[in-house]
């Protein structure tokens, strides 16, 4: 359960930069006090900035009203609502980044009757003051958090309404059909509403639904990165090449099979490009309870990734479990790697059952031999995937987006089927199934949103923003 938010109608200060020692520290204020507030916890130096312009940095000293002592010098800046952020007054304060210094001026700013503010309720604000949609809020978020080129570009797309303007233009569409259905059903003994009419409008609309369904497919790769999944039987080195990969101790690594129980995954970048490996329990028949539940898992990663690394032990003759392995990651990407290449290579070793896939790289995940083969190999199909996804396409919907699409996708398919089969529902059914779909759409830009689903997305949020 998250804490509930202070009352929109108190003024909010927080501490805006991270905590820790720094240059310079920023404490944000919003609300109707926040310009009050500031009159009384500082003093500008000069006489012609004592009402604080808009928008222009004061010089000044910070002091605590309790007492009257001077707590530091630093800047202030007063943004008038609605033209702020928030669509509130606001105002920022750079002092030394000092964590005393901040903390004290902090709890200054508070005494004087400003509310200690809570995850993202700056942006909340901004949302609810209809400053930004809840595309743009959850962009803020993926900007902030963004740890490649490609990421940043993708949050700032949406940041820019991007993605935003393709929604409301679906949502256009649809209340036009809607409302042309609610004027038969009104005027029905004047006009005689032909539903087979609607095929070509609402079949546009689902083109369009599912068009922001394949860009969302592009946005998630260049916001999160490619998910890899390294699959193999039981003791074929997974645990020592994912540690391998990502340069780091993050596996226990041992020789006996079914260490692994559960699916991990860690980001790696790899020639600039993210990916999100995951560590997996080997694949086997008759497992442990415990390790069945992990080779569940693995299977489940396994259906959401991009690129499989099917590893088997090349010290060992290829067998049934193999080719097991291989089956299970028949339908993605997949890079066969041999690995153990510091051991003797297995005599009579059959000829890979996998002819249509790459040639198999060889590494030694202990070593680090044609470890960067493999990375090259990496980097190489998940470019090719980015193209294949449309990679050019500048944005698109996070995971809470493509459900809500796809459960107004789902509805306008249903409708669409049955007018095409010459069967089409009631005027009142057709109107009721539209407008449920535009209601999915509308929770997409928060026009329609439930206080416990903002919670949730402003929980994700730092204090400060």
């Amino acid at each position: 359960m998250t804490d509930s938010f202070p009352s929109y109608s108190d003024t909010v200060a927080a501490l805006s930069t991270a905590p820790g020692y720094a240059g310079v520290g920023v404490i944000r204020m919003s609300g109707d006090c926040a310009i009050p507030i500031l009159n009384q916890v500082f003093t500008p130096r000069s006489r012609t900035d004592s009402k604080f312009p808009d928008r222009k940095a004061v010089y000044g000293i910070f002091v605590n009203p309790a007492d009257g002592t001077k707590i530091d010098d630093g800047l202030a800046v007063a943004m008038r609502g609605p033209n702020s952020y928030t669509g509130e007054d606001v105002v920022e304060i750079s002092l030394h980044g000092s964590p005393v210094i901040l903390d004290a001026a902090l709890k200054a700013i508070i005494y004087c009757g400003a509310t200690p503010a809570r995850r993202g309720e700056f942006t909340r604000r901004a949302f609810l003051n209809g400053k930004l949609d809840l595309i743009q809020a959850e962009a803020v978020v993926d900007l902030i958090m963004a740890t490649t080129p490609s990421a940043l570009e993708e949050a700032r797309g949406r940041l820019d309404r991007r993605m935003s303007s393709h929604v409301e233009e679906i949502i256009h569409d649809l209340t036009d059909i809607i409302a042309e259905i609610e004027v038969g059903i009104d005027f029905s003994e004047d006009i005689d509403l032909e539903t087979p009419q609607m095929e070509g409008p609402v079949g546009r609309v689902l083109e369009k639904l599912q068009s922001l369904l394949e860009s969302s497919v592009s946005g998630r790769l260049r916001r999160e990165g490619v998910r890899v999944s390294i699959i193999g039987k039981p003791n074929v080195g997974k645990s020592t090449l994912f540690n391998a990969l990502l340069g780091a101790d993050r596996m226990i690594a041992t020789p006996f099979p079914g260490t692994t129980r559960d699916a991990v995954s860690e980001r790696a970048v790899v020639d600039g490009m993210t990916f999100i490996i995951c560590d997996t329990a080997g694949l086997r028949d008759n497992p442990e309870p415990i390790e069945e539940e992990g080779i569940r898992r693995t299977r489940q990663w396994l259906e959401s990734s991009d690129v499989a690394l099917l590893l088997v032990d090349s010290s060992r003759p290829l067998d049934y479990q193999d080719v097991a392995a291989y089956d299970s990651c028949r339908d993605i990407f997949t890079i066969p790697v041999y690995n153990k290449t510091d051991l003797p290579t297995a005599k009579g070793e059959v000829a890979p059952p996998w002819p249509e896939r790459p040639a198999p790289i060889k590494v030694s995940a202990l070593t680090g031999e044609g470890l960067e083969m493999l990375k090259a190999a990496l980097s190489s199909a998940g470019a090719e995937i980015l193209r294949s996804s449309d990679y050019s396409t500048s944005c698109g919907l996070n995971q809470r987006g493509v459900l809500l699409v796809e459960a107004a996708a789902q509805k306008v398919s249903v409708i669409l089927s049955a007018v095409r089969s010459g069967h089409p529902p009631d005027p009142e059914i057709l109107s009721l199934e539209l407008t449920l779909a535009l209601k999915d759409l509308r929770e997409i830009t928060g026009e329609n949103i439930d206080e416990m689903v903002l919670d949730r997305i402003f929980e994700r949020f730092c204090v400060g923003k």
